[in-house]
């Protein structure tokens, strides 16, 4: 029987592949210390009131862990690229060409990290989009 004669006797269509839902890498037996750790590292960059936070905290917590936790060292390196790469693109405010692409990534990155902090918290890594990797 052809697909065609099944497709009108059995009005069953041949349809490619279903794609996969796409699924996060997840790192088994991760400790509650750690995710508590890399969710603080990606919420900490909120308290933007205080320049000196705003870099610093996200900075030690990931110092602090980073050999004790392979799940911190990666949630904390995602965040401080994100934090350089916000750095540069203040320097580049000082054009005003940059000033809507600045404020654009500034919205993206604040959705992203309350979602890398959800990530973290359910033990699943995270990847920051449009930001330099500057430590891999």
């Amino acid at each position: 029987m052809s697909v065609a004669m099944c497709a009108v006797k059995c009005s069953c269509r041949t349809v490619g592949p279903k794609a996969a839902p796409p699924v996060r890498l997840r790192h088994q037996g991760v400790s509650d210390t750690d995710r508590n750790y890399a969710v603080a590292m990606h919420l900490t960059p909120f308290a933007f009131a205080i320049f000196a936070l705003f870099v610093a905290t996200p900075l030690v917590l990931w110092l602090i862990r980073r050999d004790k936790s392979a799940f911190v060292d990666d949630h904390g390196r995602e965040v401080v690229n994100m934090l350089l790469t916000g750095l540069i693109l203040c320097l580049l405010t000082l054009t005003f060409i940059a000033i809507p692409f600045v404020i654009a990534w500034v919205i993206v990155m604040i959705v992203n990290m309350i979602r890398g902090a959800v990530a973290a918290s359910n033990g699943e890594y995270f990847r920051y989009p449009m930001i330099i990797r500057f430590l891999s």
